[in-house]
């Protein structure tokens, strides 16, 4: 037996370290808070309870730290960018949980063993990580040096010596609450498994959400046409990248996880809706890296899953389907998406979802048609057939007397189908050949239905395709019932629900990608031009690569933050980007605002920009302004969410060369912006930029007045004067994106941290990925969807740098340490699969 009192003492030894971390967390949080350019007391209280929620939940920290990431955005609100919302959330948790951790210590007695615990650190992963953080701490001082020397500033910009920080402060946040994570694992390690993975469950449902409502505001929900690519709530694709992209590569997988393990109706339907809506926004963000970072990285977790299931002791909610029955489900998925092609080609939206509804039912046609003796089963189908044919008749005849008629027979149908469901599963036993002659007629019936919704929107184009849709779907059941042993659910069995939900959502999603893809020209423009694309990548990686002139480059790299610089300088036009500074005149601020030396069209522009409440009436523009030289003044009031301006008021200024500040007063005019609706409201952002490839101009002193007072109103613009530097201001070059970014993380990390920072990474990417599939990890409930989001955050890596937005940084580190520290327990190898 332990003694009570010296178990105690141990405890309060090992306290004061997680103390210690608690209040240097503490300190550093509340001093970011303080400065906050919103509001100071609102970050500091945001902070405050956080902290209280972090030790209050302190095993679970991955949830909060996960769930809030994609949504603490507020740069485009603040001008925040070295700093964010991001690190004062993690900063919160380890306050929090270390403070938690410190009042309620164990001691090495009171953990479980080591073999039950969900990660452990070994001697030698601690050896790689001090290795990886000096490298790391390498990378920024070079950065700083690259930069001419490190000079603090809480608005610098990208070319200036903060940005080493902010590219690399995402490893230092997620190495910050590593001791955090294995303390809760050796205490309770299941729940810190379900905390990660329910974080990045929700961490994907607050980026749908936000695609969602981007689509419903700006380009509209089903305008696949327009060039509108989604950003959701990531800033960090003001500059181009693909941040959204990541994030959906890493989070989509314990999405699926979570679907495949979901136990009660109620949560697979809602994992269900989260899938549909997750594919949406990946549709939409009309990204072909993403469309192929998807299926490779679900094909990865299902074979590890499927391994896991083969693991003797474990158990399988359902038994798995035979070969003939992965045939036959595999025939149905293509004769349904093969119908799904035809039918959008002629039928549009409408007639697609009347042949989603027509596959919904399919699956829940009742076994005991598939017990009638075989020449029975043709019998049924011939008069379901011929039962299919008189009703498509009369609803012809309907459609052309009647208008809306066919789809109200739809549905009348539809709700036939699901009257005579019901009643089957009332009745034991139901099914004899008259039965089965109605459930199969009624299903054939609305097979039929489909080809008149079609043919109403569509015309006689839409007649003809559903019709070859439908008759070959009717085929094919024929062929099915035939052949009992295809379909998956000729037998009954309790819970192959969550299989013919799997099968609709498969489904449901591969139609969406029909409808992108026939329901608009521009991705199927950007599929035509991947060859070009992809030789504009790889010149600009050989370009970008080249300016590592010496073998210390080479090994040490140019430094943190520093490639958009080094491409500045490089003598390249096209590297040559737009830039701001704020500089002084007299002790007073003002914006010297560059252009870049590329070609500066509409889209090329480097803007900066501020949002605005809603303009009422005659807007009217102040400002001084001083340039060297004849240069031309963009200026913009815009419907604005991130990169895509709409609804513009747009005027150009030609400003004469003067060595002293000159007033600018110009009527701009009433704006034709729209508020949108309550569910989707659109966002206003006044603009300036140089229109005038290598000008410069200086800005001082800016206000912005609409009709409200008369015009005498207070400005809309707030630190219009720039005395808070950038605060509030924000800016972005919308559709010139190449000199940003190295467009390839291994390019990236070549380039900023030399053959030691890739090759530190490479190795820890590689004992990860080692450990989740043949390691002592490879057994965990989480490895399948670990190694998935790994792969395909690679993937995406394969077009972008990825690692140069903080958040996707944060949330693939944090991946990356729980895969490198991931064991499975005696626990986790006996769970069902």
């Amino acid at each position: 037996m332990n003694n009570p009192a010296q178990t105690q003492a141990v405890g309060r030894r090992f306290a004061f370290a997680p103390g210690l971390m608690a209040l240097l967390c503490a300190a550093l949080g509340l001093g970011l808070a303080a400065h906050h350019p919103l509001s100071a007391w609102g970050a500091v209280l945001g902070f405050v309870a956080l902290a209280a929620l972090a030790a209050r939940f302190w095993l679970q920290t991955p949830l909060i730290l996960l769930g809030l990431l994609p949504l603490l955005g507020l740069a485009p609100w603040s001008g925040w960018i070295t700093f964010e919302e991001m690190d004062l959330l993690a900063l919160a948790l380890g306050a929090g949980g270390y403070m938690a951790w410190g009042a309620r210590p164990w001691s090495r007695r009171q953990h479980l063993p080591a073999a039950r615990r969900g990660l452990v650190l070994t001697p030698g992963l601690s050896l790689l990580l001090l290795l990886w953080a000096g490298a790391q701490l390498l990378a920024l001082q070079r950065g700083f040096a690259d930069a001419g020397g490190f000079v603090f500033g809480w608005f610098q910009g990208y070319q200036e010596p903060m940005n080493s920080w902010r590219v690399l402060k995402s490893f230092f946040l997620a190495l910050l609450l590593l001791p955090l994570w294995l303390e809760a694992a050796a205490r309770a390690p299941t729940r810190l498994a379900q905390s990660l993975q329910w974080g990045m469950v929700l961490a994907l449902l607050g980026m749908a959400l936000a695609a969602l409502w981007e689509r419903l505001a700006f380009p509209g929900l089903l305008n696949f046409s327009s060039d509108y690519r989604t950003t959701a709530l990531f800033w960090e694709m003001h500059v181009g990248g693909a941040a959204l992209d990541a994030s959906l590569a890493m989070t989509a997988p314990f999405a699926l996880l979570a679907l495949l393990r979901a136990r009660r109706a109620w949560q697979f339907l809602a994992l269900m809706g989260l899938g549909l809506l997750a594919a949406y926004a990946a549709m939409s963000t009309f990204s072909r890296i993403v469309y192929l970072a998807l299926p490779l990285s679900f094909a990865l977790l299902l074979g590890l899953r499927a391994r896991q299931a083969r693991t003797p002791g474990q158990t399988q909610v359902s038994a798995p389907l035979t070969s003939e029955q992965r045939l036959g489900l595999a025939l149905w998925g293509l004769g349904f998406l093969g119908a799904a092609v035809l039918v959008f080609m002629g039928g549009g939206y409408r007639g697609l979802a009347a042949l989603m509804g027509a596959a919904l039912l399919s699956l829940g046609l009742p076994p005991a048609l598939w017990q009638q003796l075989p020449a029975q089963r043709r019998t049924i189908w011939l008069l379901a057939l011929l039962a299919a044919g008189l009703l498509l008749g009369l609803g012809a005849f309907l459609a052309q007397a009647v208008p809306k008629s066919a789809y109200v027979l739809y549905a009348l149908v539809l709700l036939v189908n699901l009257a005579l469901l019901v009643w089957q599963s009332q009745r034991r036993p139901f099914l004899d050949t008259l039965g089965a002659t109605l459930v199969l007629g009624a299903w054939m019936c609305l097979l039929g239905c489909v080809a008149l919704v079609a043919g109403y929107w569509g015309g006689w184009v839409g007649w003809a395709t559903a019709g070859v849709a439908v008759l070959t779907l009717a085929l094919l059941f024929l062929v099915i019932l035939q052949r009992p042993s295809l379909w998956p659910w000729a037998e009954q069995d309790r819970n192959s629900w969550r299989q013919r939900g799997l099968a609709l959502t498969a489904l449901l999603i591969a139609a969406a990608g029909v409808a992108a893809l026939d329901g608009g020209s521009y991705l199927l423009h950007r599929v035509g031009n991947s060859q070009i694309d992809s030789q504009f990548r790889m010149q600009h990686w050989r370009q970008s690569l080249g300016l590592l002139s010496t073998a210390e480059d080479q090994l040490l790299g140019k430094g943190a933050g520093r490639f958009l610089a080094q491409q500045y300088f490089s003598g390249l036009k096209d590297s040559h980007v737009g830039d701001y500074r704020i500089r002084q005149d007299a002790g007073h601020n003002y914006l010297r605002l560059s252009a870049g030396q590329h070609m500066l069209g509409y889209g090329e522009q480097f803007r900066v920009w501020q949002r605005l409440p809603m303009p009422q009436g005659a807007v009217r523009l102040q400002a001084k302004l001083r340039t060297s030289k004849k240069l031309q003044l963009h200026i913009e009031l815009c419907e604005r969410h991130l990169i895509y301006p709409d609804n513009c008021l747009v005027l150009q200024r030609e400003i004469q060369p003067s060595a002293d500040w000159q007033p600018l007063q110009l009527e701009l005019g009433n704006a034709p912006l729209k508020s949108g609706p309550v569910y989707a409201p659109r966002m206003v952002a006044f603009a300036l930029a140089v229109a005038t490839p290598s000008g410069q101009l200086d800005i001082a002193e800016l206000s912005l007045r609409d009709g409200h007072a008369g015009g005498q109103g207070a400005s809309l613009l707030r630190n219009g004067d720039f005395s808070q530097e950038m605060a509030h201001w924000f800016f972005s070059s919308d559709r010139f994106h190449m000199a940003w970014h190295a467009k390839n993380l291994a390019v990236h990390l070549l380039f900023e941290q030399g053959w030691l920072g890739l090759g530190l990474m490479g190795l820890a990417l590689g004992l990860a990925l080692w450990n989740l599939s043949l390691g002592r990890g490879r057994q965990h409930p989480l490895a399948p969807a670990l190694a998935a989001a790994l792969l395909g955050l690679l993937v995406v890596g394969a077009a972008d740098s990825l690692l140069d937005a903080p958040r996707v940084g944060l949330m693939f580190y944090t991946l990356l340490l729980f895969a490198l520290c991931l064991q499975a327990t005696p626990e986790d190898e006996a769970a069902p699969a």
